[in-house]
């Protein structure tokens, strides 16, 4: 597939789009100019997902992706030495008590944190896809009655070596469920930037001199999976696979410990949420590819 064809730089004409409140006191203190505060959308996003088998693209968003609290803390946290260099939203691994949890302080939660992987939920739409909730930075894909875990694996045949470097989150429920549960999975590659012109040609150190009329960002690009074994063994475990769905994806944040050589993600915490249609599970032989990218 031709991406430049799919992700077209022309639909952004400006960049991101952070609330700020601009003021200019004289020496007085007096407020002699004021900027309007411009609405909060957080970085420019597209979302595109495709059905891996036909290539066709099934849902396309612009400008539906909302930062979650924990992401702006995450932004503030990076672009300032603060103070208050601490998060007050909860982590994923607390709320769940995921295996082999640990907290992390310092740089754990600073330069070793970063957007990896993602989730995915029944929360961004009703059961009739035409009732789609408006995503709130306030409101993540919920621990208990929500996520939805990508591989749920009877104890006997749990995930080998190879797929424990793909699925994350994991937590052990052989004691009430005879499951293993695997709720996150990693970005299927290394996040892929460029720094553009809106028409897509790139954009070098002598940028600030050229005479070059368009707009320039800097965008990232990360591409992720729903695999034909994701998702389907809960629902065929619990509710059946006719009620087999999810409408809602979240990036999340973390960073990783080693602990009997395998790599456990830690303070998981979303970064950026969406919501769409409902994606229909049922079928085993669907999978899906999203292609998500925010422009800076």
């Amino acid at each position: 597939m031709n991406m430049q064809e799919i992700i077209n730089p022309q639909e952004y004409p400006t960049l991101a789009q952070f609330k700020e409140d601009v003021r200019m006191f004289d020496g007085e203190g007096n407020v002699f100019r004021e900027v309007e505060e411009s609405k909060y959308h957080g970085p420019r996003t597209k979302v595109v997902i495709f059905d891996k088998q036909s290539g066709l693209i099934v849902g396309k968003a612009v400008d539906h992706n909302k930062m979650m609290l924990s992401g702006s803390e995450f932004m503030a946290m990076r672009m300032f030495d603060l103070d208050d260099n601490t998060y007050t939203t909860p982590t994923y691994n607390n709320q769940m008590n995921l295996d082999n949890s640990l907290f992390g302080t310092d740089n754990d939660l600073t330069l070793d944190y970063k957007a990896w992987g993602f989730c995915i939920g029944i929360s961004g739409c009703g059961r009739g896809s035409f009732i789609k909730y408006e995503t709130s930075n306030k409101k993540w894909i919920a621990p208990d009655n929500d996520i939805i875990p990508f591989r749920y694996c009877k104890p006997e045949v749990d995930l080998d070596a190879l797929n424990r470097t793909i699925y994350f989150g994991r937590k052990d429920l052989t004691s009430t469920k005879n499951r293993i549960a695997y709720y996150f999975k990693k970005f299927d590659s290394i996040a892929v930037v460029n720094k553009e012109y809106e028409d897509g040609t790139p954009w070098t150190s002598n940028v600030y001199s050229v005479d070059n009329v368009l707009d320039a960002h800097v965008k990232v690009t990360a591409t992720m999976s729903i695999d034909n074994k994701d998702g389907r063994d809960y629902f065929l475990d619990t509710t059946g696979i006719n009620d087999a769905r999810f409408n809602c994806a979240q990036v999340v944040l973390g960073w990783t410990s080693v602990q009997d050589d395998v790599n456990y993600y830690q303070d998981i915490r979303p970064c950026s949420r969406i919501n769409f249609p409902n994606r229909v599970l049922s079928d085993r032989n669907t999978s899906w590819e999203i292609i998500w990218i925010w422009y800076f």
